[in-house]
């Protein structure tokens, strides 16, 4: 897992060939930055795009970015590394900033009156460490870009492949496999949330 690197902004990118949508993103997400099991505070979101298709979505960490020029009350900034921080005393959750973000990277958290926003866990984001397909890497915004295009063009083609040439053997040994995966995550996951002492949503 590399540390965000200094020449080019890089942001947390998922490809949805690899991505299963199983959410232990979200999960690895709130038990590290809010220490509960409320993925709806998640600043990671599995978003489905159809029949094998799924994406995790994050802040990417945008040039000038909308969300900070959007905000009428400047609760949001915009650090060196391009993480934008919010400051909770100055949010009053107008939705300004969800609005903005062309990514959907960014969460209302009604109760404590702020937004939240991924900060990349200071270089070591915890869903990586916890996707159980290793869909979630660095990237840059030119390198996403490029990447995108082709992962759905390989789902498309897998699709193809087990519609018409009835390749279910090959899905269904995947799926057993990858499951093998998600639960050996799960079981780290549930070490880690009892090493923080974490609370039930």
């Amino acid at each position: 897992m590399g540390i965000m690197g200094q020449a080019a902004r890089q942001f947390v990118f998922a490809d949805p060939s690899k991505c299963i949508g199983c959410g232990l993103c979200e999960l690895a997400c709130v038990i590290e930055k809010e220490k509960s099991l409320d993925a709806t505070k998640s600043r990671i979101k599995v978003v489905h795009l159809g029949p094998l298709a799924n994406m995790a979505v994050a802040c990417r960490l945008c040039e000038n970015a909308p969300c900070v020029r959007a905000c009428p009350r400047e609760a949001l900034w915009q650090d060196e590394k391009g993480i934008i921080r919010v400051e909770d005393e100055k949010c009053d959750i107008c939705g300004w900033c969800i609005e903005a973000c062309p990514y959907g990277g960014i969460v209302l958290d009604t109760e404590r009156t702020t937004v939240l926003i991924c900060d990349t866990c200071d270089g070591e984001p915890k869903c990586m460490e916890f996707c159980p397909t290793e869909a979630l890497f660095w990237a840059t915004e030119e390198e996403a870009s490029k990447m995108l295009p082709a992962s759905i063009s390989q789902i498309r083609s897998e699709i193809k492949r087990v519609v018409e040439l009835g390749a279910w053997d090959t899905l269904f040994a995947r799926a057993m496999d990858v499951a093998g995966k998600v639960e050996e995550k799960l079981k780290a996951l549930a070490r880690r949330a009892q090493e923080l002492k974490v609370i039930a949503a």
